[in-house]
């Protein structure tokens, strides 16, 4: 484990290797928290999303998703015509 430094106003800076293993560039939100079983703080990306798009990270919408992505790892998918497409939209 390497170390890090905090200057007196409390500024961290994180190490290039962990900003490139993390994807990290540029100015960046990040979302704290403190583990005090582990005497840690926890930094996590952050990312800004619109409420009208919420729906999609829903615990149920996540496991529908998941099962399909299974179905369709297991060979389970049917193909349909983009007719056949709208005609399920009517």
């Amino acid at each position: 484990m390497k170390t890090v430094t905090m200057s007196k106003d409390g500024r961290l800076t994180v190490p290039v290797e962990v900003r490139r293993q993390l994807g990290l560039r540029g100015e960046t939100e990040l979302v704290y928290g403190v583990d005090p079983s582990n005497d840690s703080i926890v930094l996590r990306p952050a990312m800004v999303l619109y409420r009208e798009d919420a729906w999609a990270y829903t615990p149920e919408h996540r496991e529908l998703r998941g099962r399909a992505h299974r179905d369709s790892a297991e060979g389970r998918v049917r193909e349909i015509s983009e007719w056949q497409l709208a005609d399920l939209a009517d």
